[in-house]
């Protein structure tokens, strides 16, 4: 354990350098051939966790985190589809191949070391996108700080993050679920003016994060009837702010996610930390006083997706969205129904049809909204 935090503490220092600039890790130095070799010995000694021990009871092996949010005692889609999330293919889902090429069985699948290592070699940043397809789409068409200076998946996340530290946690949003934080390499932040203003009300995701990423109107019939994830698009270049529940009332961002099933609706807010970071944090204007504040001074409404009836789509909102008190009435979205065949695996872009206004049913778990006196703030008048 001591050489474990000895590691850690030199990859937090290079990362610390990096973040300021004194430290060029581009695959091709010798300072980023130093910066692979402190993160090889971090999971060389991480193994000493014993994964065996700590992975039977990690997000990655329990697949916990989508019980949570489905399940009907958390209020969760299950409420309307009536299916018990066994039935469906949330728990075994998998890309069809392990990391080592061997096809997977989706009728014998359990998860497993398999899913990410093969044999002894490092774990590749392209065996995690196989599953983390958001990181994916972020990844190609964002660009981000970190990922600029060589740096991947496993710069920021030790092996706790993927094989558990032997707490069963419901969530990756629960406290001590995930150790990769802002934090942990930027210690200290430069003394400029929305830092001094923001630094203990805002955390960095909210300033420095260009947008988050949602698939939008997820097709559960598709799920339901051949385990196919279909959604409408894309909603992207957009931010939630809202609160995470239990950090008082520091601002965060967030994202949501939207499904329908048998013509009921369905939307979940949660906080979420985009992979999509950028040095120079928003504009003061991109928050204060922005379209989603007058819309909502004005109407009482905030708009997220409006169908076009001429243009025969979905149209969604940009920018910073801050979700108010009454998110419920507020927040307006629109939704799509498929009628293609649910059981093919093409999507035929001209079966999407409108479906209605409105969620049946909505969720929040982890997070809370904003307090009118956050919208005062934010220049609601």
């Amino acid at each position: 354990m001591r050489k474990l935090a000895i590691a850690l503490v030199a990859v937090l220092c290079v990362g610390v350098l990096v973040g300021l600039g004194l430290w060029k890790s581009t695959p091709s130095t010798a300072h980023a051939h130093h910066f692979d070799a402190a993160l090889a010995q971090v999971h060389a000694w991480g193994a000493q966790q014993d994964p065996a021990k700590t992975f039977p009871t990690s997000l990655h092996a329990t697949r916990e985190g989508k019980r949570t949010w489905y399940s009907k005692e958390n209020g969760g889609f299950e409420l309307i589809t009536g299916i018990p999330i066994e039935k469906v293919g949330c728990l075994t889902c998998h890309p069809g191949t392990y990391a080592d090429g061997s096809k997977v069985d989706p009728k014998t699948y359990q998860p497993s070391c398999r899913d990410c290592h093969a044999g002894q070699e490092k774990v590749k940043q392209e065996t995690c996108l196989k599953c983390h397809r958001r990181q994916a789409f972020e990844i190609a068409n964002y660009p981000d700080v970190h990922r600029a200076k060589g740096m991947d998946c496993m710069a920021c996340h030790p092996p706790e993050d993927s094989h558990g530290d032997g707490t069963p946690y419901k969530s990756w949003l629960e406290p001590g679920a995930v150790k990769a934080a802002c934090e942990n390499c930027h210690k200290q932040v430069s003394p400029t003016v929305s830092h001094t203003v923001h630094n203990k009300t805002v955390h960095c995701t909210s300033c420095h994060s260009q947008t988050v990423i949602a698939c939008y109107n997820c097709h559960f019939e598709s799920e339901v009837a051949a385990g196919i994830k279909r959604s409408y698009g894309v909603m992207r270049d957009f931010s939630l702010l809202l609160k995470r529940k239990g950090e008082g009332d520091k601002i965060y961002s967030g994202t949501l996610m939207t499904l329908s099933y048998q013509g009921k609706t369905f939307v979940a807010l949660a906080p979420y930390r985009a992979h999509t970071v950028t040095k120079q944090g928003k504009a003061c204007t991109d928050c204060h006083s922005n379209a989603a504040i007058q819309e909502y001074a004005k109407t009482g409404k905030i708009v997220l997706s409006k169908w076009d009836k001429e243009a025969g789509k979905l149209v969604f909102t940009k920018g910073v969205i801050p979700v108010p008190p009454d998110w419920k009435t507020a927040l307006q979205l629109d939704f799509v129904n498929y009628t293609g065949d649910p059981a093919k695996p093409e999507t035929d872009p001209t079966k999407w049809v409108f479906l209605k206004s409105g969620a049946d049913l909505m969720q929040m778990l982890y997070a809370e909204p904003l307090t009118q006196e956050q919208l005062k703030k934010l220049g609601l008048k």
